[in-house]
C-alpha cells in the first residue's frame, strides 16, 4: 500500500559535513533504485519494490550499527526526470526502523539515472574516512545516458579505498554483465538475484565483505630520493574555481597536486588530484582570498617535490527571480556566477544564517534553473551559495504569497468506490489528493493521487461508512489547502453459482458488485476466516467468470471479496462432491516403447495420466500427459521391467484419482522358419511375442545391428504365422522380432540362402 512521507532534503556535502559527528574508519553508502519498473510483479504476484521494501528493512536490522550509513535513491519523485536522484539519509550512525520507514515511503515511477547516482553516492563520503563500501541494488540499466563505467573508473582513481557492489534484482545476465565494470575496477562485488531470498543473501554477503579488514601492508624498504618535479599553472584565479595544471614528475603511486595557503606546513593539502589521472590536471581552489601555493607532493615520502604560487582573486554573482510567488510554487532563477564545482541557488527566509538552505538547485544545471518555494508565507531570499565555504555570493529578496486550491467530487459515493475529482490548485511538485476520514489531523491519508496527474484525476474510497474528506495537500508540509466533505454508503454484491460441484472442478459464478479494483471471487471452506482465499478470479475480468474448486469435499462458499480491506461482501454456499476417473491400458508394454491409456475422468485444468513404480508415493510421475489431450493418451513405457501402475492424478492436489496396475514386459517372444527357404522364395515365420501394431518381423543380412534397414518386413499385428519374400541373393541372414518404438530386438533366429 502506498503512502507518504517527507524525504530529507539532499544536503550539500561540505554542510553535511559540519552537521554530523566524527566519522568512523570505514562509512556505507547505499543507492536504491525506485524507478518505475519496480512495480515489475515477480512470482507469486508480488512486485519487486515491496520485496526490496522487506529484505532491506531485514538488512537494516541485522548491519553493524557502529558504521555511518547514507542512502540515496532515485526515480521515486518524478517521471522522466533523470536528475530524480535524492538523499533519504545523511551519512551519520543510523536508527534501522527509522530508515526503514523513509525506505518504505518510497513510490517508483521515473528513470534510472545510475551514472549520477554513484557520482552523488561518492560525494557523502567524508574526508576523514579510511575506506567506504557503495552498495547498489538495481532493476535496471542506466536509462539518462550515464557511463557507470565510467564512473566507476573515477571512483577508483580517488585516494580512499572505494568498492562499489553491484546487486542486481531481476536482471538477466547479459544485463548484470554491462555492470561487472562496477565491480572490476572497484575491487567491489557483483550480485545476480531473482527473489527475495536471494536479494536478501547478496545484501548480507556485501556487509560480510564490508566488514572485512584491509590486508596489513607489506613493510616496504627505504625510499630512494624523491625525483625532480615541474608545475605550470596560472599565477592567478578566481577563489573557488577550477584550475588547470599542467605538470611533470615520477607520477609514483597516488602522488597528487594540491593547492595551499602559501608557506603551509608540509603535508597541508585542500582540494587535491592524483597525477595518475594525467596531465594536465584540474583542482579546486578554495573559497579565500591571497597569496597561496600550488605543489607537487610525492605521496610515499611526503615531500613537496615543486610549488608555484597563485593569487586567488574575488568572484562575484547575481540573480534574477519574480519579486513574488505562490507559496509552495516552482520558481525559475537566472543567474551569473562562477559555476564552481557543486555551487547552488536556494532559497531561505529573509535574514537566516549563513549555510542556511530550503530547497535547492546546482549551478551545473545552467541558468535559467528552478528551485520550490517553502509552504510558507512573507519575506524570503534566492542565494547563489559557494558550495565549498557554504558562504553566500549573491542574493534576491522575494515574497512569499497565499496558494489556494478547490476541490469537486461527488456529495455520496460507494464505500470502495473510485471517485472522479476535479481540482483546482498550484500544482506543486508531488502535491496530491486524498481521502480522509472527516476530522483527520493534518498529514493523514489513505488512497491518493499526486496533481500531477491533472483534473480529473481518481482516488479509491475505503472500505468504510460515514463522512470524509477529500482533500488537497502540500507535499512539502503536508497542509490541507481544500477540503470537501463526502459520505461513504454500504457496497452490496451478490454472487450466484451452483448448489454443487465436483472437486477440483471448474466452476462458473455470475456476479454483481461494485467491481472496485482487484475485488475478486474465490472459492473457501464454509465458515472460513474473513481474507482467506483459495483459487480466486479478479472481477475486473467481467461476469461470468471462472474459479477452480478446490480438491476437498463438503460444505464450502463462494465469496465476492473487497481487496482492499479483505471483507466478504457476498457469500453463496457450495457443495464438493467426489470426482471419479477410471483407465484403460493397452497391453502387453514393452520396455521404452509407447503405449496408450484410455480414460475417463473430471478432466480438470492441468489433471495428467502418467506411470510409475507399483506403489509410488502420491504425487510421484515419470513419463506424462495431460488429461486435456483427450483420450486416449499415449505415454513413454519405462526402460526397466516390472510391475507398475498407470495413475490418473488430479494436478492440484497430487492425489490420485484412479490407478490400474500394469506389467512392463514383451513376455516370451520366438520364432521358428517353416521348411529350408530358397533364394527369391518365400519365407513363412512362426511367431509368438507382444503382436502389437508397433513391432515388426523383419529379414536382415546376418550380423546388421539393431538400427540396420530391413530387407524385408510386416508388422507383428498381422498375426502367426507372417509369409515375407526371401532375398533374391544367397547368403547369411536372420529373421528378428523388432518393436520399433524402444528399437530393441526383443528376438531373432539365423538361416541361410543356397
Amino acid at each position: 500500500m502506498a503512502r507518504l512521507s517527507r524525504s530529507v532534503s539532499l544536503l550539500p556535502a561540505m554542510l553535511l559535513l559540519g552537521a554530523t559527528p566524527a566519522m568512523a574508519e570505514r562509512v556505507g553508502v547505499m543507492v536504491l533504485d525506485a524507478s518505475g519498473s519496480m512495480w515489475n510483479r515477480m512470482e507469486g504476484d508480488i512486485t519487486r519494490i515491496e520485496v526490496a521494501r522487506d529484505v532491506i528493512d531485514e538488512y537494516l536490522q541485522d548491519r553493524d550499527p557502529e558504521v555511518p550509513l547514507s542512502v540515496l535513491a532515485y526515480g521515486h519523485n518524478r517521471r522522466g526526470d533523470c536528475g530524480d536522484i535524492e538523499v533519504i539519509a545523511a551519512m551519520e550512525l543510523q536508527d534501522a526502523d527509522t530508515l526503514a520507514d523513509q525506505i518504505r515511503a518510497l513510490n517508483p515511477q521515473g528513470m534510472t539515472p545510475i551514472a549520477d547516482s554513484l557520482r552523488l553516492a561518492a560525494e557523502q563520503i567524508p574526508r576523514p574516512a579510511e575506506a567506504a563500501d557503495i552498495i547498489l541494488v538495481t532493476d535496471g540499466l542506466e536509462t539518462c545516458d550515464g557511463d557507470p563505467c565510467a564512473e566507476a573508473a573515477r571512483l577508483a582513481e580517488q585516494g580512499l579505498a572505494i568498492r562499489a557492489h553491484v546487486v542486481g534484482f531481476g536482471l538477466t545476465d547479459s544485463e548484470v554483465q554491462q555492470l561487472s565494470c562496477v565491480t572490476e575496477q572497484t575491487g567491489g562485488e557483483l550480485f545476480q538475484t531473482n527473489s527475495g531470498a536471494e536479494l536478501a543473501s547478496a545484501l548480507s554477503q556485501v556487509e560480510q565483505a564490508a566488514a572485512e579488514p584491509a590486508p596489513e601492508p607489506e613493510p616496504e624498504p627505504e625510499p630512494a630520493p624523491p625525483p625532480a618535479a615541474e608545475l605550470t599553472a596560472p599565477d592567478e584565479a578566481p577563489a573557488g574555481s577550477v584550475i588547470e595544471v599542467a605538470w611533470t614528475g615520477p607520477d609514483d603511486d597516488r602522488d597528487y597536486v594540491t593547492i595551499v595557503e602559501a608557506g603551509a606546513p608540509a603535508g597541508s593539502y585542500l582540494d587535491y588530484t592524483r597525477t595518475s589521472r594525467g596531465s594536465p590536471l584540474t583542482i579546486t581552489a578554495p573559497d579565500a582570498l591571497g597569496n597561496h601555493e600550488i605543489r607537487y607532493v610525492h605521496q610515499q615520502s611526503g615531500e613537496t617535490l615543486a610549488s608555484h604560487p597563485i593569487t586567488l582573486t574575488p568572484v562575484e554573482a547575481s540573480l534574477s527571480a519574480p519579486e513574488e510567488v505562490v507559496t509552495g510554487s516552482q520558481i525559475e532563477v537566472e543567474w551569473q556566477g562562477p559555476d564552481n564545482p557543486r555551487d547552488y541557488v536556494t532559497i531561505v527566509e529573509a535574514g537566516a544564517p549563513e549555510g542556511s538552505y530550503l530547497d535547492y538547485t546546482r549551478t551545473s544545471r545552467g541558468s535559467p534553473l528552478t528551485i520550490t518555494a517553502p509552504d510558507a508565507l512573507g519575506n524570503h531570499e534566492i542565494r547563489y551559495v559557494l558550495q565549498q565555504s557554504g558562504r553566500t555570493l549573491a542574493s534576491h529578496p522575494i515574497n512569499l504569497i497565499p496558494a489556494s486550491a478547490d476541490v469537486t467530487a461527488p456529495e455520496e459515493a460507494v464505500a470502495g468506490s473510485v471517485i472522479e475529482i476535479e481540482w483546482e490548485g498550484p500544482d506543486n511538485p508531488r502535491d496530491y489528493i486524498t481521502i480522509v476520514e472527516a476530522g483527520a489531523p493534518e498529514g493523514s491519508y489513505l488512497d491518493y493521487t499526486r496533481t500531477s496527474r491533472g483534473s480529473p484525476l481518481t482516488i479509491t474510497a475505503p472500505d468504510a461508512l460515514g463522512n470524509h474528506e477529500i482533500r488537497y495537500v502540500l507535499q512539502q508540509s503536508g497542509r490541507t489547502l481544500a477540503s470537501q466533505p463526502i459520505t461513504l454508503i454500504p457496497a452490496s454484491a451478490s454472487v450466484t453459482a451452483p448448489e454443487e460441484a465436483v472437486a477440483g472442478s471448474v466452476i462458473e459464478v455470475e456476479w454483481e458488485g461494485p467491481d472496485n479494483p482487484r475485488d475478486y471471487i474465490t472459492i473457501v471452506e464454509a465458515g472460513a476466516p474473513e481474507g482467506s482465499y483459495l483459487d480466486y478470479t479478479r472481477t475486473s475480468r467481467g461476469s461470468p467468470l471462472t474459479i477452480t474448486a478446490p480438491d476437498a469435499l463438503g460444505n464450502h462458499e463462494i465469496r465476492y471479496v473487497l481487496q482492499q480491506s479483505g471483507r466478504t461482501l457476498a457469500s453463496q454456499p457450495i457443495s464438493l462432491v467426489p470426482a471419479t476417473a477410471q483407465l484403460m491400458v493397452n497391453e502387453p508394454i514393452v520396455p521404452s516403447g509407447e503405449f496408450q491409456v484410455e480414460w475417463v475422468g473430471p478432466d480438470n485444468p492441468r489433471d495428467y495420466i502418467t506411470i510409475v513404480e507399483a506403489g509410488a508415493p502420491e504425487g510421484s510421475h515419470t513419463d506424462y500427459v495431460r488429461t486435456s489431450r483427450g483420450s486416449p493418451v499415449t505415454l513413454d513405457a519405462p526402460t526397466e521391467p516390472g510391475d507398475y501402475e498407470v495413475r490418473y492424478v488430479i494436478q492440484q492436489s497430487g492425489r490420485t484419482l484412479a490407478s490400474e496396475p500394469v506389467s512392463v514386459g514383451a513376455g516370451e517372444v520366438s520364432l521358428a522358419i517353416e521348411g529350408t527357404p530358397e533364394a527369391g522364395g518365400v519365407v513363412t515365420i512362426n511367431w509368438q511375442g507382444p503382436g502389437r501394431y508397433e513391432d515388426y518381423i523383419q529379414i536382415v543380412e546376418a550380423g546388421s545391428a539393431a538400427d540396420a534397414d530391413a530387407i524385408r518386413e510386416a508388422r507383428a499385428s498381422q498375426g502367426s504365422p507372417v509369409q515375407l519374400f526371401a532375398p533374391s541373393s544367397a547368403g547369411d541372414y536372420e529373421v528378428r522380432y523388432k518393436a520399433s518404438d524402444s528399437g530393441e530386438v526383443l528376438e531373432r533366429i539365423s538361416f541361410s540362402l543356397e
